[in-house]
């Protein structure tokens, strides 16, 4: 059976889940950056496998599911990897004090400074759930659009079938 209504609308309800995790970020207070809510997109790939079902993907940033749960710490003590702190002061586009004498002395002084107030912290973040929350929110929106594009479908068929029958 042809689906081409179903996949649609199962790209639109996507795009309307999506639409509303960013929403729900913004609502809980979770967004520090921005770059988790512009990272959450549906990927616009809606396919119909093998079995004959209509799937579709949304993509967001990794860390995506451990704002939404809570993320768990590495452990107190010790200090944090170079590369991730790194790429933090690319992606900031932060400048070296002039009182460290090059960018590898100021990094390690930054992970020595986090490895000392890890200490104290909770071992895990405040979960900001948003991921469940969207598709609940969507369901009703999901459920209406998608029986009516599978109506159409299942007609479209039965009309195709229907002409073909009366040409024997």
């Amino acid at each position: 059976m042809e689906n081409k209504n179903l996949q649609q609308a199962m790209a639109e309800y996507l795009d309307r889940v999506a639409e509303i995790m960013v929403n729900e970020l913004f609502e809980n207070g979770s967004v520090a950056s921005g770059a988790l809510a512009k990272s959450i997109q549906n990927d616009n790939d809606v396919v119909r496998d093998q079995n004959g079902d209509v799937t579709g993907e949304l993509s967001m940033l990794d860390y995506g599911e451990d704002v939404d749960s809570g993320f768990k710490f590495r452990g107190t003590g010790g200090i944090p990897p170079e590369k991730p702190i790194k790429d933090w002061i690319q992606r900031k586009r932060i400048t070296k004090p002039a009182k460290f004498k090059d960018v590898n002395s100021w990094i390690w002084a930054i992970r020595k400074s986090i490895g000392k107030k890890v200490q104290g912290r909770r071992q895990t973040t405040r979960a900001y759930p948003f991921i469940d929350k969207s598709f609940e929110a969507a369901q009703k929106f999901g459920t209406d659009i998608l029986t009516q594009a599978t109506g159409k479908d299942i007609t479209a068929t039965l009309n195709v079938a229907f002409q073909d029958s009366t040409k024997l």
